[in-house]
């Protein structure tokens, strides 16, 4: 018998690249899950993924990819998991207050729209893969946006979760000022 270093060895076969429809829908589905948890419109998460992309030294579909794994709980590897970790970060940085004459909406209306955007975003990250319950979450984000005033989701439903938390608090509570008008 041959020593196992003069065996044959049959190379492994080579990997075909992910055909381009393939990595679209594994990029839809990663912008998916980015605009649940960000949130964010569709465009904000693609530029989430290239920038991941970029910072990690992968390809756009690998970073997609690792989001993906990243919902699903699997590790990922050092490089993509802070490079993951850090463009979050930027991306959930809030601008600044509105610009101009801005009045806050009716309390039960700002509900209403918080309530249906966190509804959607169940229903994404349940199934990243529908474009039409993403589509109906980008809808969301952008109205909260325009009934805030706020450029970024994000900061929109941060901002309308404070107002729903301050309207909870009745006038006249000790520490508490009046309303007025």
């Amino acid at each position: 018998m041959d020593h196992p270093a003069q065996q044959l060895r049959t190379p492994a076969a080579p990997t075909a690249p992910p055909r381009p429809q393939e990595v679209r829908s594994t990029l839809a589905r990663a912008a998916g899950v980015l605009m649940a948890l960000v949130p964010c419109t569709a465009a904000k998460a693609r530029r989430i993924l290239a920038e991941v992309a970029m910072d990690s030294g992968t390809a756009a579909g690998e970073a997609a990819e690792a989001v993906l794994a990243a919902q699903a709980g699997e590790p990922l590897s050092p490089a993509v998991e802070d490079a993951l970790r850090h463009v979050l970060a930027r991306a959930r940085t809030l601008p600044g207050p509105p610009a101009g004459s801005w009045s806050p909406p009716e309390p039960e209306v700002l509900r209403r729209h918080v309530n249906r955007l966190r509804a959607v975003r169940r229903r994404v990250l349940a199934d990243p893969g529908d474009a039409s319950v993403r589509s109906e979450l980008e809808e969301a984000a952008y109205t909260l946006c325009v009934v805030m005033g706020r450029r970024s989701a994000h900061g929109a439903l941060l901002a309308a979760e404070e107002l729903i938390a301050l309207n909870r608090l009745k006038p006249g509570m000790p520490g508490m000022p009046a309303r007025s008008g």
